[in-house]
């Protein structure tokens, strides 16, 4: 699946875009677009790839993502299987170009604050729940905005956003510079087949003919664009969803092992201590002593 560039269509008398999705689930491929994009979770969770980046995402988190950086949120298999089970997806999408205000807007002395956002917004942000509380109420109201009440809740929302220090930075470097289209969407192939086979055995040798490369080519290239090998990603996404499966509590740990693409109890044992610290065994037992203190 390529690489593909999002054309946002918004209307001629309005500076940037915004709309709220209830849906059953996110359908999207690996994109990007000129715009910036903030993008508030109400209700969806799933695996979130910004750049090079991996994590989870989840209701009530909040993200910033940088003009031209490749994205995808990818609901969990079961929101495409059934998504009533999980109450499907309700979420607040607002797209705005950097100088949506005009060319000079950014260079005035009272916004040096949110050009520094906008500028880390190229390696994706990802707020805290307590920002994210913050605002709520306010990306909710932008969705019927209209008029100058529109810019101003906007820039309402950046301002806050632009002093809070609850951020935390999702790549390790700047990727709409760091990637040509061509390697994008190099990447966006390898990306999109690991997301969708993680759970199976993944050989080497047929990702690196995804990306027309040989093996050790290929292994060099993954690791210069992402800072990891590709041992070590595919082994994050399979312990991520491994995680999540633990957290439900519903299946044995051998059958999370294998559901997750490890052949072995003792290799995923290893590899999930190093990544959590923990074993999977007391990583189940801290989040149930969580839920216990959250329910006094």
């Amino acid at each position: 699946m390529k690489l593909t560039y999002k054309q946002t269509e918004r209307k001629p008398e309005n500076s940037f875009y915004v709309r709220q999705d209830t849906i059953p689930c996110i359908e999207q491929n690996w994109h990007f677009h000129k715009e910036l994009e903030l993008i508030y979770f109400m209700k969806s969770k799933g695996t979130r790839y910004v750049g090079n980046s991996i994590g989870d995402f989840g209701p009530g988190e909040l993200y910033l993502i940088g003009s031209n950086v490749p994205h995808l949120f990818r609901n969990h298999k079961e929101y495409y299987l059934d998504s009533s089970e999980h109450g499907g997806v309700d979420l607040i999408v607002t797209k705005f170009e950097p100088e949506f205000l005009g060319a000079n807007f950014l260079e005035l002395a009272e916004v040096k604050k949110l050009q520094a956002l906008l500028e880390k917004a190229n390696r994706g942000i990802k707020f805290s729940k307590s920002i994210s509380y913050l605002v709520h109420s306010q990306l909710v109201g932008l969705v019927s905005c209209n008029g100058l009440a529109r810019i101003v809740g906007l820039l309402n929302i950046l301002d806050i956003l632009s002093v809070s220090e609850n951020q935390e930075i999702l790549c390790s470097e700047v990727i709409n510079s760091a990637l040509n289209n061509n390697e994008k969407e190099r990447m966006a192939r390898v990306i999109t087949y690991i997301s969708e086979n993680f759970d199976k055995k993944i050989d080497l040798d047929e990702v690196a003919a995804i990306a027309y490369m040989t093996p050790n080519s290929f292994c060099r290239y993954f690791k210069k664009r992402t800072k990891k090998s590709f041992t070590q990603y595919l082994n994050e996404i399979r312990l991520r969803h491994a995680c999540r499966l633990l957290i439900e509590g519903e299946k044995q740990i051998a059958t999370i092992c294998y559901q997750s693409g490890f052949n072995t109890i003792t290799n995923f044992n290893r590899q999930f201590k190093s990544l959590m610290q923990v074993t999977p065994t007391e990583y189940m037992e801290q989040y149930k002593e969580k839920e216990d203190l959250m329910s006094l």
